[in-house]
């Protein structure tokens, strides 16, 4: 099943922004027939929200294809086999594990990645995510105005690289730290992305496939980006 194929899947069960009985147990079927893999469960999860993106334009239809979106996520999260079940991992600091490990998450990316992180002073994430970036990976940062100005900050070299950025432009912090994968993995913890957190500081950070998780960190994502348009 290639990616044409699921999103024309995937829309005729939107046309009325609202899954029924008949669509959800359809589909359901289709999932445990083809049984399948992560990959294309990701592939899944990237073009429903790439549908539900596509409707924000669309007066007053935000609450409709949320309740669509939430459907769907349901229906993938359903419980899993063995073989595919989810797949969770922690790090902590002071190491430069931490550091190695995000860039080795960025540098196994293949079509998009999500960054929403309070500030990004470690030169070597910074380099994995322009990397990225030329590699031609669809990369999102969203980061926190203040922070965005302060000595060492790399959001200004990526926004200038061509990475698309946002900041909170607010009197309070934007004091998230996780970032999204291909919409499989979700990365979230204490963990700054500076060099002090590597080197000096106290930190963690877990790495999940959980589906139910994904559908919180990529809708969280989705809201601060279109609050913070510029």
């Amino acid at each position: 099943m290639d990616r044409s194929q699921i999103r024309k899947m995937l829309l005729q069960t939107f046309e009325d922004f609202q899954m029924t009985r008949s669509e959800r147990s359809a589909l359901n079927q289709i999932f445990d027939h083809l049984n399948l893999s992560d990959h294309h469960l990701a592939l899944i999860r990237a073009e429903a929200f790439q549908i539900f993106k596509d409707q924000q334009p669309v007066p007053g239809m935000r609450e409709k294809s949320l309740g669509w979106l939430e459907d769907v996520m349901k229906i993938l999260s359903r419980p899993a086999s063995e073989e595919s079940a989810m797949k969770s991992e922690a790090w902590f600091s002071p190491h430069d594990e931490c550091a190695h490990r995000i860039c080795r998450m960025i540098d196994s990316a293949t079509s998009q990645i999500d960054i929403c992180v309070f500030t990004i002073t470690d030169d070597r994430v910074s380099e994995a995510i322009q990397e990225a970036h030329r590699r031609s990976v669809s990369v999102r940062i969203i980061s926190d105005d203040d922070k965005s100005f302060d000595p060492g900050s790399d959001i200004d070299r990526l926004s200038r690289a061509g990475i698309p950025v946002r900041i909170d432009r607010s009197q309070y912090h934007m004091h998230h730290k996780f970032a999204l994968f291909d919409s499989k993995y979700v990365l979230t913890g204490s963990y700054n992305w500076t060099r002090s957190a590597s080197e000096k500081n106290e930190e963690n950070f877990i790495i999940t496939s959980d589906p139910a998780l994904l559908f919180r960190f990529e809708s969280e994502f989705e809201k601060l980006w279109n609050r913070y348009e510029n």
